[in-house]
């Protein structure tokens, strides 16, 4: 079974973010590796037992998916998939193929619901392959360097 992410700590929220004082709401991840196996990413607040069979309904407190369709693992030669550190300046070629992938997801229900029990929020992403091979690591397909909640007002 892959490993799921859980916050190793409750995030403490705002007055203001726990008044519910936003029209919209979006959690975004940073730093998404795409390198390997396919999956569907499942977000649940304030549910750390959450898994992959959870039912995604709003009183599991699901919020939301993205999916990573994966690139299988590395098949070239030593290096092939690894992406540079850095480009030189006026370098117009397209990015690299494997540059971590940016995810935003729409929770805006579900992060008022989740406020409305109080003002800590867990966030647990359950990561459930949907395609992989050989080269893939099935026990750590989510990887990521950050994630943030983003509120908006109108």
């Amino acid at each position: 079974m892959a490993q799921k992410y859980v916050t190793d700590r409750p995030i403490q929220v705002s007055a203001q973010l726990a008044r519910g004082d936003f029209n919209r709401a979006d959690i975004r991840f940073h730093g998404v590796d795409h390198s390997e196996a396919t999956f569907e990413a499942r977000i649940f607040l304030n549910n750390p037992a959450a898994d992959e069979q959870t039912p995604k309904t709003p009183e599991n407190g699901y919020a939301g998916s993205f999916h990573i369709f994966g690139h299988g693992g590395c098949f070239g030669d030593e290096g092939h998939c690894e992406v540079p550190d850095s480009r030189r300046n006026f370098d117009y070629r397209p990015p690299h193929q494997l540059e971590p992938a940016e995810k935003s997801v729409k929770i805006t229900d579900a992060l008022k619901r989740a406020l409305a029990q109080g003002s800590e929020l867990h966030v647990t992403v359950v990561p459930v392959i949907m395609s992989a091979n050989e080269k893939c690591d099935l026990e750590h397909p989510l990887q990521f360097q950050s994630f943030d909640i983003a509120t908006y007002v109108a």
